[in-house]
């Protein structure tokens, strides 16, 4: 029988002290995190030339943006070029899929990550024009990707992170859902298609922000309308350059949202610590601007992406007081998609638990297990 205020510890099958146990697995987290704040960047493919480099710095509010700017960059030197040349190119279904490939492939998870980080900081200092060049992504370059310009920071920005995945509030909340289940993805996925055309536009509506929900009527108008005349004058390009885009981007986006609010504690959905969870030590954070850190992300969205793993190390017994779920090695989309699946036990075995005493592998398959159910929010008086 093990002493009070001690566990077995498996691998050495002897007594552990708690407090040591939890000591260990802070270091070892902090280690992972470590690893994090160390890598190096992957989320754009080439810098731009010196020439373009130097002045491009100089326009940046915070220089460490830089990898934000180049993923922009790529995108104006690639996938413009290459939209453009699909439409004076013949029609072809081959030339389709390669640009879709390519575009999707190597540009869809960078240019969202650095579209998400760049609505939440100014990218570009407000002077002599170059206050113009913030609007580029979320309206001009968004549009390659199948986002009508100007509504992903109305989406993201003004209601998500305000309604904080709140049913009723959020429309792209995932409380109600079963989020281990494929049909209630669908209907997930399905119902933002359809409905965020109307939604949107009302919830800035009713709180109050009529100029954007006038903004967001006319800019899907807008955008629905420039599909449709391209693609009664060229339809084939047209598919693949923004019909096909659109349908991956819509899926992915809120897959990607899916993922993250998967896990939510039932008994406080209201916890930045327990509405999402962090994924430390993972090679996708080098490519996503540290998008693995989310429960950091909420409880601060203008926390720099650079600073996010540090921060982790500086609140590691917060989030233990908290019993925030830290994965290690694994992405937030992996998540999303082993739930799927019913990996239970795989996500247990990846959950870096800093809770004491520590859990065994059944207690925390169990937690993911409740944490999937389909949230009902107590009502307020």
């Amino acid at each position: 029988m093990c002493q009070q205020g001690k566990a077995l510890d498996p691998a050495l099958a002897v007594p552990v002290d708690n407090a040591q146990l939890q000591k260990n697995l802070r270091e070892q987290a902090k280690r992972h995190a470590m690893n994090d704040l160390a890598a190096g960047r992957k989320e754009y493919l080439f810098a731009p030339p010196g020439f373009i480099d130097r002045p491009l710095k100089k326009l940046l509010n915070d220089e460490r943006d830089a990898p934000i700017a180049y993923v922009f960059f790529n995108i104006v030197v690639t996938v413009v070029p290459g939209a453009v040349a699909l439409y004076l190119l013949p029609a072809s279904h081959f030339l389709g899929v390669v640009y879709l490939a390519l575009t999707q492939a190597l540009f869809l998870p960078r240019f969202a990550l650095a579209l998400h980080y760049s609505v939440h900081r100014t990218l570009f200092v407000d002077k002599k024009g170059a206050g113009l060049l913030n609007r580029l992504p979320n309206h001009f370059l968004s549009v390659f990707f199948g986002i009508p310009s100007g509504m992903y920071k109305l989406h993201h920005l003004v209601m998500h992170h305000v309604a904080n995945n709140e049913w009723g509030s959020d429309i792209s909340s995932t409380e109600p859902y079963q989020r281990d289940n494929f049909f209630h993805l669908l209907l997930y996925v399905t119902r933002y298609a359809v409905g965020a055309w109307v939604e949107l536009p009302y919830y800035a509506f009713k709180k109050q922000r009529y100029g954007l929900s006038i903004q967001c009527v006319l800019s899907a108008m807008a955008y629905f309308a420039m599909v449709h005349m391209l693609y009664s004058v060229k339809p084939i390009q047209t598919l693949w350059a923004f019909v096909i885009p659109f349908c991956i981007t819509s899926f992915a986006l809120m897959f990607g949202n899916w993922s993250q609010h998967a896990l939510i504690e039932p008994s406080n959905p209201e916890s930045n610590y327990l509405l999402t969870y962090n994924c430390v030590d993972v090679g996708d954070n080098q490519m996503s601007f540290n998008d693995g850190y989310h429960v950091l992300h909420h409880l601060n969205s203008k926390i720099h992406w650079s600073e996010l793993p540090k921060r982790f190390i500086e609140t590691m017994d917060k989030h233990a007081e908290e019993d925030a779920v830290v994965f290690q090695g694994i992405a937030p989309f992996e998540v999303g998609v082993r739930l799927m699946f019913k990996n239970y036990e795989y996500l247990a075995d990846k959950w870096l638990d800093l809770s004491s005493p520590k859990r065994t592998r059944e207690e925390k398959a169990a937690i993911i297990k409740r944490r999937v159910q389909p949230v009902q929010r107590t009502k307020r008086h």
